[in-house]
């Protein structure tokens, strides 16, 4: 009898641990189905709620068909959804179970992250941006609507807070042991957070400025600065074109358009002086701050733009809030926004034909200078008209603007503190950057010598060669060749406007001076022309230089060395004849805090300059 009892109870024993076993077995596959469906709701709603925000894009680039208030209210509930199911307490069980909870912790993460990142950042500006596109703030019969830009400003700054925000989350993410499934997602919206918010960050910082400078508070003057790169100068060209653009509460006129004729030629005295921490006086002499036409001899715009507005001030009086310059090329970008356009000698002028025309063609066109004034001044209108009263998408502005920057075809200076420091962080303000935290650049800049408009001809290359190995100084070679790409044929044919007036200079060659700036801090160590060491004077002057056997001194223009902007520059001249390269090189050695990202900045040219920079091998 006993053994049959210990028989049944351990039958029982053995039913009970099956019964729990089968119990046990059944919660795992209720709770991985149950988990599983989780899954599958959160992945859905995710998936909406991308669709929706590529919708709400669309409905801010005006290409969509509803408002973004109501895609918001779309991706709001999406994201809200995807954030409920991955907040199941047994979702947050499953996250302990060996491969499957690292995918689901980070799963339930991006789902509070995105839910988070939408409704502090996409729903303000959703409401905010409400029946407004980017086409609002294009410039309509020659008004930009303020009150739309004072209403999205806000906004504006509440999302780049909210991007930033998600981004740091996303960053700190453990994605090691998730599958690569979910692991792409992820970083695929990284990447997106990672494009917007340069930009988000910089309209955040303009937008607030935005609104004066455009005369919401009151009328506000610009100098518009034309720089001919037919005559190159180290921020582009020539500025013999002039023009003064009235803004008052976002209505934009244009004004007088004087030239170089309007203004003395030279200066008695220098307009201002410049002596700065740098050696002004022996690396620019006086010729920068008493004519008009050399005041973009500097690759400083600030510098450039005060000069600007002292001469203009002398000259016609008036208030000049801030000063902008652009070139023909630059032109060409905005023609590809605005479509062809028509100027007064009855010529059209489009983005492919736009740069020979007003570079070269109208030399020979028209040999009167006064003539070829006209052109430019026409151009000019012409153009201005077409971007004031909103020619072309707001997207072919966009694309006109990026490389308009990225080339420094475009700047601009405010005499005002707070918008000057806007600007100074950018591209917009500083061909040189302050110091080498961002990026180690250098600067490499043409300054015609010639008189002439043979800059149109001048080809250029630049080549950096850079070693930066640990416990050592650093040093970066940077050379230019300068080629004259003009034929003996083609000189025949050039109108004497355009031939150099200078001697000693061969027919359809060319002189100019070459400016290398090394990085901030750096020490310039040696300079060579082909091959062969320069030797410094003491003054670009050739009256006060009193090195005899500098190089360059015995055509009057002596080599110098110096310090500017923080920076080691030598300036040299140089002459080629039709069909000749001339090398300028140069050694720079040290430097503050030098990045490991190496970039040049150079003078913005009638044509494309390749640069190539190569890093030497440490051993």
């Amino acid at each position: 009898m006993a053994r049959r009892a210990w028989s049944r109870g351990r039958r029982r024993v053995a039913l009970a641990g099956w019964i729990a076993l089968g119990l046990g077995v059944l919660a795992l596959v209720v709770g991985a189905l149950w988990v599983g469906g989780r899954v599958l709701t959160v992945a859905n709603n995710l998936k909406a709620a991308q669709a929706s925000l590529s919708a709400f894009k669309a409905d801010v680039l005006g290409t969509g068909s509803t408002t973004t208030a109501e895609e918001y209210r779309r991706v709001a509930a999406d994201t809200g959804r995807a954030r409920s199911a991955a907040a199941d307490p047994v979702w947050r069980l499953a996250e302990h179970v060996p491969w499957l909870g690292p995918n689901l912790t980070v799963l339930r993460q991006v789902s509070g992250i995105t839910d988070d990142l939408v409704k502090d950042g996409v729903g303000p500006l959703a409401t905010d941006a409400n029946g407004l596109t980017l086409a609002t703030f294009k410039p309509r019969d020659g008004a930009i609507d303020l009150a739309a830009i004072k209403r999205i400003t806000p906004a504006i700054g509440t999302f780049d807070a909210a991007a930033r925000r998600a981004d740091a989350r996303l960053a700190a993410l453990d994605l090691g042991p998730v599958a690569a499934q979910l692991r792409k997602p992820v970083l695929k919206l990284r990447s997106e957070l990672q494009a917007i918010t340069p930009v988000t960050a910089e309209v955040t910082k303009v937008l607030p400025v935005l609104y004066p400078a455009l005369g919401g508070d009151g009328p506000r003057h610009y100098l518009l600065l034309f720089q001919n790169n037919a005559e190159e100068r180290a921020s582009g060209g020539n500025p013999a074109a002039l023009a003064m653009v009235d803004v008052d509460h976002g209505r934009i006129t244009l004004g007088q358009q004087p030239n170089s004729g309007s203004f003395p030629e030279p200066y008695k005295e220098p307009v201002l002086a410049f002596p700065q921490s740098g050696d002004w006086d022996r690396i620019y002499g006086q010729h920068v701050t008493r004519y008009l036409t050399n005041i973009t001899f500097t690759p400083d715009f600030p510098t450039t733009a005060q000069l600007a507005i002292e001469m203009w001030r002398r000259q016609f009086g008036g208030q000049v809030d801030g000063v902008v310059s652009i070139d023909p090329v630059a032109l060409s970008y905005l023609l590809k926004a605005t479509g062809p356009i028509g100027i007064g000698d009855k010529q059209t002028l489009g983005a492919k034909n736009a740069v020979q025309y007003l570079l070269s063609t109208v030399y020979a066109k028209y040999p009167d200078h006064v003539v070829q004034d006209a052109v430019f001044a026409s151009a000019a209108k012409a153009v201005f008209t077409a971007v004031s009263h909103g020619a072309g998408g707001f997207g072919g502005y966009a694309k006109a603007l990026k490389p308009m920057i990225a080339e420094q075809r475009l700047k601009a200076y405010s005499v005002r503190s707070d918008e000057e420091q806007l600007l100074a962080d950018g591209r917009l303000a500083n061909m040189l950057p302050a110091d080498n935290s961002a990026q180690t650049v250098l600067g490499v800049y043409n300054n015609d010598d010639a008189t002439s408009k043979m800059s149109y001809y001048m080809d250029a290359t630049v080549h950096v060669t850079a070693k930066m190995c640990p416990a050592t100084t650093p040093t970066w070679t940077v050379s230019t060749t300068v080629t004259d790409t003009l034929t003996p044929a083609q000189v025949a044919t050039l109108p004497k406007y355009v031939l150099p007036n200078r001697k000693p200079i061969p027919p359809g060659g060319d002189r100019q001076w070459v400016q290398l700036y090394g990085p901030a801090g750096a020490k310039l160590v040696s300079a060579s022309i082909d091959g062969a060491p320069v030797r410094w004077g003491d003054s670009i002057d050739a009256q006060t230089n009193t090195v005899t056997d500098a190089t360059g001194a015995w055509l009057g223009k002596p080599a110098v060395q110096g310090e500017m902007y923080g920076r080691p520059v030598g300036v040299v001249s140089i002459t080629m004849a039709p069909q000749q390269s001339v090398t300028v090189a140069a050694v720079f050695s040290g430097g503050t805090s030098p990045s490991r990202d190496i970039a040049v900045s150079h003078t913005p040219k009638v044509h494309e300059v390749p640069v190539t920079i190569d890093r030497t091998a440490c051993g």
